[in-house]
């Protein structure tokens, strides 16, 4: 059995952990892994750092985790004794300062800390504010500013936007993991096209729908647009507009315009089996079939 063989079996009969929700709300970085994995090949593997367990699910200690398991390394565990709340105070305090996160990845922390814990709103009765899972008292914006070394102002920045992309059901479903919530915020930061752009931007477009040689530069002026953070794709051209209104006519228009085209039809074909067939497996309902009835007799 050569190393790779040995390190397989050893890692198939180890016992594999899932990871805590809490745990999830931190970056995920591979390179961190090869950094680890590295260390330990040469240093060994710190038995001070041990992987912290919390309902039989890792709460901290992912990336060493993985490492020992490349690495064919026994890692070592102990078990967090605590209450939920406890469980994301200890992974704020060992991770959010101490790994230098990015500002997004602090936010994205930050969000999914408030989905648990809350935070106070403004002017409001701390006391009377319940908790999302029922933990006690709503942090207030500050305290969740201080757990993770930003300022009170930062955090509400981050809360504008947090309800702002949760108000919408769409941006709302995106915004679920760490790059999806990126997506939803650069969504977030359109803006509408005022009444003079959206005319500019529409033309261009028909333009572009035109003539296909204009394509590019009528792309590269869309652009401009785009970079100064306006919605361009909400604008529609004349001939989007133009095909909608047909869409929705054809979809929405009323039985008695429907009844009135098919009888034109089947009269025009002169196929009096095929119009009572039709007719039949038009107007199914009672009453239907007569109503059909007297569209032919007008026509």
């Amino acid at each position: 059995m050569d190393d790779d063989e040995y390190l397989d079996d050893l890692m198939s009969k180890a016992k594999r952990y899932d990871y805590h929700d809490i745990c999830t709300w931190l970056p995920y970085k591979p390179e961190t892994i090869e950094d680890i994995a590295h260390d330990i090949l040469h240093n060994g593997y710190r038995e001070d750092r041990p992987i912290m367990l919390f309902e039989d699910k890792i709460l901290d200690g992912r990336h060493r985790y993985e490492a020992a398991l490349k690495t064919g390394v026994e890692p070592s565990f102990m078990r967090f004794v605590g209450t939920e709340q406890e469980a994301i105070d200890f992974v704020t305090s060992e991770n959010v300062n101490r790994r230098h996160l990015n500002n997004q990845e602090k936010e994205f922390f930050y969000v999914q800390r408030v989905e648990a814990l809350g935070v106070q709103s403004r002017g409001g009765d701390r006391k009377s504010e319940i908790n999302p899972k029922n933990f006690g008292m709503v942090p207030s914006a500050k305290e969740h500013a201080d757990a993770l070394g930003v300022t009170p102002r930062t955090v509400e920045n981050w809360e504008k936007s947090r309800k702002d992309i949760k108000s919408d059901p769409e941006l709302a479903k995106k915004a679920n993991t760490f790059e999806g919530y990126k997506e939803a915020k650069k969504e977030l930061k359109k803006r509408k096209a005022t009444s003079e752009e959206a005319e500019r931007i529409a033309k261009l477009k028909s333009l572009g729908e035109r003539s296909s040689a204009e394509s590019d530069n009528v792309e590269r002026k869309l652009d401009k647009y785009r970079e100064q953070g306006i919605d361009v794709d909400a604008v529609k051209s004349q001939g989007q507009k133009d095909l909608e209104r047909e869409q929705y006519r054809k979809e929405n228009r009323s039985r008695e315009e429907l009844s009135s085209e098919i009888a034109k039809i089947l009269i025009d074909s002169k196929d009096y089996k095929a119009v009572a067939a039709l007719a039949n497996a038009a107007y199914p309902r009672n009453g239907e079939l007569e109503k059909a009835h007297k569209i032919f007799k007008t026509e």
